[in-house]
Formats: structure tokens, C-alpha cells, sequence
């Protein structure tokens, strides 16, 4: 299914969502682009002025604010949100996001509409990356100072109460230090698992002074944002895989 209206106007645009989309959030993604400001409370506060982006609103609730230029967008609601609409006094389209745990909502006003689209898609593959989150654990135990000089790793998978830390060491100042490892992309989930593992930890070693940190390949800039945020840390380290033979020449022939 995909269905588009151009140029339309705030009547037009929700009537259009309230017809292919509120029905069925679940299996319906929106896309709209205009002209718009942007006012975010939650992690912190901010107030995105007036300029043309592309706000995509996932099945799953997850909405994404898009500028013309960057890869990350520049603000996003986690998955779970909910999202309403109406059109203000002023004739213009309100979007209101809500999150719940952690409290989040994000207010979109659009002056002007050039296109919304709604449409639903077909994907149940599994993003398959060479190399395990093992790899790079053992990477890390072989080298801890690709994480940090002076770093120590006394213990691996680590139980406390919220689950099992991938590294416990001590860093140079014998510090306390909880490694969390992604062999992918790191995401918000990964922030929150070891924010938990951090404060499981403080309560059993009875320290305040307990750090932190987020190891992957790469870690996006909203989720290093939502890292300071916590007070917690991040650091990226590649990892070094051997490709089986056949995968190797699978490359050579591409």
C-alpha cells in the first residue's frame, strides 16, 4: 500500500492521516515533509525554529525529525511513542509524540505541507554482520588499552542483578568500570542496559564512583547525546574479523 497527497493543505493532510494511518498505526508508516518548528521536552529542552525537514513516523511509534543535510536526526521519540493530530486555531498541522517511560513529548507544528505519505511495508530479514560481540570482547581482553590506557579487566560476564556485564575491570585510578559490548551499531536499548548494570554495581560495591562504558563499531550521535546525558561513556572500537574463504572471494568477484 502507497498513498501520497500533494501540497495539501492542514485539512487536506489530516484528513488524509486520519483515513490511512490512524486506523492502523501498527502497520502504517507516515511520512511528512514541510515547513516546521519543533519543541522537544524530555532528556533535556529544546526548540528546533522554523525550516523544511521530513518527519517519518515508524509502525513501531518511533518518529525521526530529518534536516536536509546529517545522517542522525537532528530530534527523535523512542519506539513506543504515541502520536496525535489536529489542526490549531491558526490552521496549521499539530503533531504531539508522547513517550512514557522515560517521560518524553515532542510538539511539531507545520506552516506549510509539500507532500504526506503513508504506506506499509514487507521486511522480516535479519541484518546478518560478520563477527560477534565475542570478537570484540576479546579484543578488549587482549588489549584493554584499545578501550583505554591503564585500563584493567578483572572479570568476564560479570551476574548483578539487572543481568550479565560483557567486562568489569578497574581503570587506572582503580575506578570501577562496567563495559558494555555491541558488535553493531549501538542503540538507546544498549545506554539503558548499562545504566542499569552502573547503578547495580554501585549498590554492591558501595561507590558513587562507578563508571561506565558503551563499546561498538560505532555509536550514533543521539545515542552518545543520551550517554552524557547519564554521565556514562562511550568508545569505538572495530573489529577484526577474518572472513571465511568463500565470503572472501564473494567480495573479489563484487
Amino acid at each position: 500500500m502507497l498513498k501520497n497527497i500533494f501540497d495539501p493543505t492542514a485539512s487536506d493532510a489530516l484528513n488524509f492521516i486520519e483515513k490511512f494511518h490512524k486506523s492502523k498505526p501498527d502497520k502504517t508508516m507516515l511520512l511528512l515533509v514541510g515547513d516546521c518548528m519543533v519543541d522537544y521536552r524530555g532528556r533535556a529542552r529544546s526548540l528546533l525554529d522554523w525550516g523544511e525537514r521530513m518527519v517519518m513516523i515508524k509502525e513501531d511509534g518511533t518518529v525521526l525529525v530529518h534536516q536536509p543535510v546529517m545522517r542522525e536526526p537532528v530530534n527523535w521519540q523512542p519506539t513506543g511513542s504515541k502520536t496525535e493530530f489536529k489542526i490549531n486555531k491558526d490552521k496549521q498541522l499539530i503533531l504531539r509524540s508522547r513517550h512514557t517511560k522515560p517521560p518524553e513529548k515532542m510538539k511539531i507544528v507545520f506552516r506549510d505541507l509539500k507532500t504526506v505519505m503513508a504506506t506499509s511495508l514487507r521486511d522480516s530479514a535479519e541484518l546478518v554482520i560478520a563477527g560477534m560481540e565475542t570478537d570484540v570482547v576479546n579484543q578488549i581482553i587482549i588489549d584493554p588499552s584499545i578501550v583505554e590506557e591503564g585500563l584493567r579487566i578483572s572479570k568476564r560476564e560479570k551476574h548483578v542483578k539487572s543481568g550479565l556485564i560483557d567486562l568489569y575491570g578497574f581503570d587506572k585510578d582503580h575506578v570501577p568500570v562496567v563495559i558494555e559490548v555491541k558488535r553493531s551499531v549501538a542503540s538507546i536499548s544498549a545506554v539503558q542496559q548499562l545504566r542499569m548494570y552502573v547503578n547495580d554495581v554501585k549498590k554492591d560495591v558501595k561507590k558513587a564512583d562507578v563508571r561506565g562504558i558503551l563499546c561498538a563499531p560505532r555509536v550514533p550521535d543521539m545515542v552518545k547525546k543520551l550517554l552524557l546525558d547519564y554521565g556514562l561513556e562511550w568508545q569505538e572500537v572495530e573489529r577484526q574479523v577474518v572472513l571465511p574463504d568463500d565470503w572472501q572471494k564473494t567480495l573479489k568477484d563484487f
